[in-house]
């Protein structure tokens, strides 16, 4: 009876180790299939983000002054990865210039423009930016073309001063006039900015009753405004107005 006993535990031992052996040999199976799975297949594919436009003018008004020139030189030109970072709404006005001439021809005339910004008073500079004046006269960039001739002009020593604040006002006019829904980099308001430049360099030297007009305009027309490197034209214009009498 004994023996029995002891044949029947015995029988009870070896039938637990071999469920546990089973049941540990699927742990393993299962495990192993776990770590050999792709990531592709475990995880969801990650989800871009595309910043909105007032992430972006967020993005552009927290440079300082000397940031916003720094990035602008270091760009060389603007394309789809980097223009984000210069304003939403001139990201638009950029847009709308590469529809209207084509990839080939705009990336021309991007390239004229950041070959001609600097340096000021330079007669290569101010060729290059004359010449998108004369072969892409109806688009936005032709305003800041425009816009920095007059400051090339005003810097150029190779007439009087009174011949280059002439020329200057010349084509600041050609701003106002003729590109006045325009914007260049970091949404500046290039027709603003002429009122402005005409104000400081021309007409506070030969007419200051027009510069106070030009100037209280500013003011009146165009609160809220910054130019490129973040200063507001109101902040500017009334600067400018304490010091003409």
């Amino acid at each position: 009876m004994r023996v029995l006993l002891y044949i029947g535990g015995l029988a009870v031992v070896i039938v637990g180790v071999l469920i546990t052996l089973v049941l540990s040999g699927g742990d393993e199976e299962t495990a192993a299939t776990e770590v050999s799975a792709p990531p592709d297949e475990t995880r969801p594919p990650p989800k871009r983000y595309r910043p909105s436009n007032q992430t972006r003018r967020a993005m552009a008004n927290a440079l300082s002054g000397k940031e916003r020139e720094k990035k602008m030189d270091e760009a060389g030109e603007l394309n789809e990865k980097n223009i984000m970072h210069f304003g939403g709404e001139f990201e638009k006005k950029w847009h709308e210039d590469k529809e209207k001439l084509g990839r080939e021809r705009h990336k021309e005339m991007e390239r004229l423009w950041f070959q001609g910004r600097r340096p000021r008073g330079n007669p290569e500079s101010m060729e290059k930016l004359e010449k998108i004046l004369e072969e892409y006269p109806d688009t936005n960039r032709a305003a800041c073309a425009a816009f920095e001739l007059g400051h090339h002009y005003i810097r150029s020593r190779s007439t009087t001063l009174e011949d280059r604040r002439k020329k200057a006002e010349g084509y600041w006019r050609m701003v106002d006039e003729r590109y006045s829904d325009s914007l260049c980099e970091y949404n500046a308001h290039p027709a603003a900015l002429s009122k402005l430049a005409r104000a400081a360099w021309v007409y506070r030297y030969t007419d200051p009753a027009r510069a106070r007009q030009m100037l209280e305009e500013v003011i009146e027309k165009h609160a809220g405004e910054t130019d490129h490197l973040g200063q507001p034209l109101e902040t500017t214009a009334n600067r400018l107005l304490d010091q003409i009498k």
